[in-house]
């Protein structure tokens, strides 16, 4: 059902537009412009509020294209199943245009006196690079693996199987509605919605692409900020699902999180005194999921707070991360080798998970932390920083 539309003309070229709107329901709104004389057509997804913006890049951003002065039409329609009560309540405020730089083609880095943190924004924002400057092994440079837009540092979720969703398919099997940060199991590239920068943090935006499927976009978006600390790089998420489907309660990863094959031993702590320096587990010779689940699967105690966990060298050297209010974790190693290349095939895998059903039009929303350093530092950076940060909506989320 069309509930507004929007005519209105653009001054100059822009490459970025912003919508002023009200409506007390979520919507899904089409914008029409030309792009070097040839008509477009976009889709954007607007929650449900009084006098709210939306910002967007074109789809072209990226490519450095601008969409053409002149007339621009927006349309928004219902997308919830229920009758809006008040038609007459939505409407379409205002457009601006503008031309802005482009960030960067590829990535956009943010650094600090201890690191350089590479945020892939041609894969919807999500962390290929993490330079530890203060590294003491001679060689490794990047902890992260980037080999495709299924690694990274990055948000993913699981939702639905059923009708109307049609399932993809990955290693063979069905594959559920799976939003992911960075794009699809055919490397097509999720879209740059928005960036805002500031010194040491960088805010990103993207329509995620869903996992299964070769080049199809998902009914959502992912925010995410983040933001240099001293010796921590702290990362808040936000997902919204507009999908309107009824979801299963899933695992969710929270995020998904690849390390270089050359960290090799996992380290968490299983214990009852969370936080005061009881002994830690470790595994040295972790499988992948795929083959092994029971083995790389790892519940955390009640009670047990102490929710982090790293992958390091034989010195104890690597890569750590902090979740609060998970209930199990994940982690695995693909393909050992050893390497060191960030783009290798080989890598070791983390996910912090919870099991929640995503609810459409609803908000979720957590934070992690990430630290590099001896297994000591980080443990202790964790400890010290752990009210930093806070996932308590999490506990809460799918509940009405």
């Amino acid at each position: 059902m069309i509930l507004a539309i929007l005519h209105t003309a653009a001054p100059a070229a822009f490459n970025r537009y912003t919508l002023t709107y009200t409506s007390p329901i979520p919507l899904r709104c089409t914008v029409e412009y030309n792009l070097s004389g040839t008509p477009r057509r976009e889709f954007c997804y607007l929650e449900a509020g009084e006098e709210r913006t939306f910002s967007s890049y074109i789809d072209a951003y990226l490519n450095g294209e601008a969409a053409d002065p002149g007339p621009v039409v927006v349309t928004a329609e219902n997308i919830t199943a229920e009758t809006p009560p008040m038609p007459e309540a939505i409407r379409l405020l205002g457009f601006a245009a503008e031309q802005v730089p482009v960030l960067a083609r590829q990535t956009y880095f943010i650094e600090n006196q201890r690191y350089r943190v590479g945020v892939e924004l041609a894969w919807g924002g999500g962390l290929s690079c993490l330079v530890d400057k203060h590294c003491p092994v001679p060689g490794l440079d990047n902890l992260l693996n980037s080999a495709d837009t299924g690694r990274l540092v990055q948000q993913s979720y699981y939702g639905t199987r059923k009708p109307p969703y049609v399932p993809g398919e990955f290693m063979g099997q069905s594959w559920c509605y799976n939003p992911v940060q960075g794009g699809d199991r055919g490397n097509f590239k999720s879209k740059l919605i928005d960036t805002r920068v500031s010194e040491g943090e960088i805010y990103v935006k993207c329509r995620p692409r869903d996992w299964g499927q070769n080049g199809g976009d998902t009914y959502s978006y992912m925010e995410n900020t983040y933001r240099l600390d001293g010796d921590c790089l702290v990362v808040d998420n936000r997902f919204v699902d507009f999908s309107g489907w009824e979801h299963p309660v899933a695992s969710q990863e929270l995020p998904a999180f690849y390390t270089v094959s050359y960290l090799a031993n996992y380290y968490y702590y299983d214990g009852d005194r969370p936080w005061t320096g009881d002994t830690l587990s470790h595994r040295d010779n972790l499988p992948f999921w795929p083959t092994d689940w029971p083995a790389c699967t790892f519940p955390v105690r009640p009670g047990n707070t102490e929710t982090w966990a790293a992958f390091v060298d034989s010195s104890l050297y690597g890569l750590g991360l902090y979740v609060p209010d998970t209930d199990r974790w994940l982690a695995g190693r693909h393909a050992f080798d050893g390497s060191m290349d960030p783009k290798a095939g080989s890598t070791n895998y983390i996910a912090p998970t919870r099991h929640l059903r995503l609810v459409s039009f609803k908000p979720l929303t957590y934070s992690y932390l990430i630290c590099a350093g001896s297994l000591a530092d980080i443990r202790s950076q964790f400890a010290a920083r752990r009210g930093d940060i806070h996932n308590s909506a999490l506990l809460t989320y799918d509940r009405q």
